[in-house]
């Protein structure tokens, strides 16, 4: 158990003996101004004893007894504030830093589970656009953060390969394709055509009527209609490719709605069967109202069709069977909300139990409203990723003209790519973004430049001083400050943030977490010598210091999905 999480449980224990009653009590740092390095309200303990908090506090603070990491317990009105024993508390957090190395603030709780992640699930015969990042990146950080976790992970990308907008596709394709367009671009002339198609059955009605029936010939298995349907998806997937390799992300299965094509009337047959299923006007639906939902989950339209309801319906029960998952995430925009809820509702229904969760997000927008394919209003996300390693390299050529083309463009991509993750990663998943080039494309102030070139100054320290991180004794005149105390509160909190990120699904938190550390860091940097240190034991527990920072800020980055540079 790390430092931090013992020490509160230890301070939870002596208060529930000391109280006589046990109660839900939560430790959480206090706001500034009050100097105190922890503080409990006693309002949960107040309404067991029948007692005002202010009389709770008064009379635990004197009677409680904490272990050696606790210094002092003070009353304040409702509350408790601890001030923690600053040589002891330092001493065994460096000791967690120094035994965990790189693996500091994972934890082991999901060992031995897996948890299944659905995220980024792009449009095949569509270049990504922007709007495509969130669910990405949000997807991909927590695919780290569960594995930090102790689980195993089981990324799906489920790409929209299936359903009528490819017989609207192949229909425009053999109408109206540009060879050499095709050639050069093969995606954003597929997304041209489909434009084209939207545009042209709003004048002629009767092009939707031409969509289905190519729609039905790819259903059916004829070979030009599969030929050129595999064709897309080819060339999808390797465009789709270079983006996740820019943005080092990874899936352990890439399953689009085509693979649950063949298992669709498995799922609608047990629904029959279970008595879940009803027809409807020729259509076979799912009725939720006994669960607060007056529109029901349609399995099959009155045409005999099957909707992407039913293929994530039987996409779902493969994964539950497949990998018997502690959890089954979707990371999907907060418009499917009404989706997820139909879907679950529908597992539960047909027998299946389980954790299944929706995490939502907002929308990428434009200043001029919401993105729209059809309209042709997007922003493409390989033009953002390129515009911001060409930003990034222009720094980088000024700032380091001592490094080879090689290493300059190496950093660019480190630096650009990480800006624009971190532009999305650093706010509340909830909230949605009005898109701006150069608040996606940010190099300074909140960014992730400034937390990259804080591990860079960190380490920049160690070389300087024969680059590994002492060991030993750590001395604790080197708590004795404030901004020495501020970085050990911080680095001591990194591991329960990791697993609040993690259990919230909010990776924004690591975030937030790193840039306080950073800016902590900084202000360690500008008030306090290190190098310079007066004596060697001094020196040696500041670089230990210089080390922690080091190592948190980079596993804390890495969770994100954002690499460091060694040198910007």
């Amino acid at each position: 158990m790390y430092t931090y999480e013992a020490t509160k449980r230890d301070i939870v224990e002596a208060i529930r003996r000391a109280a006589g009653a046990d109660a839900d009590l939560v430790l959480s740092v206090p706001p500034s101004g009050v100097v105190a390095d922890l503080a409990l309200p006693c309002f949960p303990l107040a309404s067991r004893l029948h007692k005002s908090p202010h009389e709770v506090a008064s009379s635990l603070a004197g009677a409680v007894h904490i272990g050696p990491r606790v210094d002092s317990v003070r009353a304040d009105g409702g509350y408790l504030n601890f001030t923690l024993a600053r040589a002891p508390f330092a001493s065994s957090v460096m000791s967690d830093l120094a035994q965990w190395k790189d693996r500091y603030g994972s934890h082991d709780v999901g060992a031995g589970r897996a948890v299944v992640i659905d995220y980024s699930s792009p449009n095949i015969a569509k270049p990504m656009s922007v709007g495509h990042l969130r669910s990405t990146i949000i997807g991909a950080a927590l695919h780290r953060l569960y594995a930090s976790l102790g689980y195993t992970p089981v990324g799906i990308n489920h790409i929209a390969d299936w359903g009528t907008q490819f017989g609207k596709l192949l229909y425009a394709f053999t109408a109206w394709v540009d060879r050499q367009a095709y050639a050069e671009a093969p995606l954003r002339e597929l997304l041209r055509l489909y434009v084209k198609f939207d545009q042209e059955a709003q004048r002629d009605p009767t092009l939707d009527e031409r969509g289905r029936e190519w729609s039905l010939k790819l259903e059916r298995g004829d070979p030009q209609a599969r030929a050129l349907w595999q064709e897309f998806v080819r060339l999808s997937m390797s465009e789709f490719t270079k983006t996740y390799d820019l943005l080092d992300v990874r899936f352990e299965h890439v399953l689009g709605e085509s693979f649950y094509a063949d298992k669709v009337d498995a799922v609608i047959n047990e629904a029959i069967r279970r008595g879940v299923a009803v027809e409807d006007q020729g259509a076979l639906i799912v009725r939720l109202d006994d669960v607060g939902l007056s529109t029901p989950l349609i399995l099959r339209r009155s045409d005999g069709a099957t909707l992407y309801h039913t293929r994530d319906l039987a996409a779902a029960i493969y994964r539950l069977k497949t990998w018997n998952p502690a959890q089954l995430i979707y990371v999907v925009g907060a418009d499917q909300r009404l989706h997820f809820r139909q879907l679950f509702a529908t597992l539960r229904k047909l027998g299946y139990d389980g954790v299944f969760v929706h995490v939502d997000f907002g929308l990428i927008t434009l200043p001029e409203g919401r993105m729209s394919t059809r309209k042709g209003r997007v922003v493409f996300l390989e033009d953002v990723l390129e515009e911001a390693m060409l930003r990034a390299r222009r720094l980088v050529d000024e700032k380091n003209p001592e490094l080879s083309a090689d290493e300059r463009a190496d950093v660019a991509r480190i630096i650009g790519i990480g800006a624009v993750k971190y532009v999305d990663l650093s706010q509340n998943r909830v909230k949605n973004i009005v898109f701006d080039w150069d608040r996606m494309l940010s190099l300074e102030g909140d960014s992730a430049p400034y937390l990259q070139y804080t591990y860079v100054r960190a380490r920049s320290i160690l070389r300087k001083s024969g680059d590994a991180v002492p060991e030993g004794v750590f001395d604790p005149r080197a708590a004795a400050s404030a901004p020495e105390w501020g970085l050990i509160t911080l680095l001591a909190r990194f591991p329960e943030i990791v697993l609040e990120a993690a259990q919230t699904y909010h990776p924004h938190l690591v975030a937030t977490f790193l840039l306080s550390l950073a800016q902590a860091f900084h202000g360690f940097y500008h008030e306090v010598p290190v190098l310079q240190a007066e004596d060697a034991p001094l020196r040696q527990s500041r670089l230990q210091l210089v080390g922690g920072v080091a190592t948190v800020m980079r596993g804390g980055l890495d969770l994100l999905g954002i690499r460091v540079p060694e040198r910007m």
